[in-house]
């Protein structure tokens, strides 16, 4: 019996979560980098532990249930966003467009029913972990590249051809191109998934067409930005791109009929 239980871990690591999204709101003036990166470590850290012992009690990972899904995205985006913080520490203002996502999540999770579910007979395969893994990745870098551009547009507007303008969108464009990569390869490890489990490849069930329509917003959104340096329409897109992909996660496969519908 652990000393500490899953629930009130995943409780501390919302505490730290909080106390960084505060941290990053009211200091306006003088931006306190260690206290951030300590509440956000020790969070991620907190949260690392809820899920590895629901993981050994439950006997899969938290890919489920809403509350599991909320809460293993919750982590991949906060360390996303951690590891930004670190590797971009002249951008890390930008943070402050990129918060409010993982502070509903957190809010999202803490309302939903933490139930213990099982693990269903076509989920038990490794492409499944390779699928799960490569649309994380998806959904931090295109939450990092959306918050760059709105923070781009909203405060820097002013600076047309500034340096600090113009290093914010090569960054938001390329973290852009990796997120429309990482879905690639979710996509590629789906269908082979779907191979193995129900032995077809693609069935455009509305949780796939939705995945699909994600992935040809992206590249139109990277082909547009190459050719129409407009920063307000860029941001306008890349968001819209960001909340076709939200819906895809959090919003189609717990009211499809689709076979990899979740489990509410």
């Amino acid at each position: 019996m652990p000393i500490l239980d899953e629930t009130f871990l995943l409780i501390t690591a919302c505490v730290f979560y909080t106390a960084a999204l505060i941290i990053a709101y009211l200091d306006r003036m003088r931006f306190t980098y260690e206290y951030l990166i300590a509440a956000c470590i020790l969070g991620l850290a907190s949260h690392t532990l809820s899920l590895a012992q629901r993981w050994d009690r439950v006997g899969h990972g938290p890919f489920i249930s809403l509350h599991e899904i909320l809460s293993s995205n919750l982590w991949s985006l906060m360390l996303g966003l951690t590891c930004f913080i670190l590797l971009a520490r002249r951008q890390r203002e930008a943070m402050r467009f990129i918060f409010p996502l993982p502070g509903l999540l957190m809010v999202w999770l803490l309302l939903t029913p933490p139930r213990d579910t099982h693990l269903p007979a076509t989920y038990d395969t490794l492409w499944l972990y390779f699928h799960v893994l490569s649309g994380k990745f998806f959904l931090a870098l295109l939450m990092l590249a959306t918050g760059l551009a709105i923070y781009e547009y909203l405060r820097l507007a002013g600076e047309k051809g500034s340096g600090a303008a113009a290093a914010i969108d090569s960054t938001s464009y390329r973290l852009l191109a990796f997120a429309f990569c990482f879905e690639s390869l979710m996509l590629l490890f789906g269908a082979v998934w779907a191979q193995d489990a129900w032995g077809r490849y693609w069935a455009w069930d509305p949780l796939e067409t939705w995945a699909f329509l994600t992935w040809i917003c992206v590249i139109f959104v990277l082909h547009w930005r190459l050719n129409h340096p407009r920063r307000a329409v860029y941001a306008i897109l890349v968001s819209a791109c960001f909340v076709l992909a939200f819906l895809t996660f959090f919003g189609v496969p717990f009211v499809s009929t689709a076979p990899h519908k979740g489990m509410i």
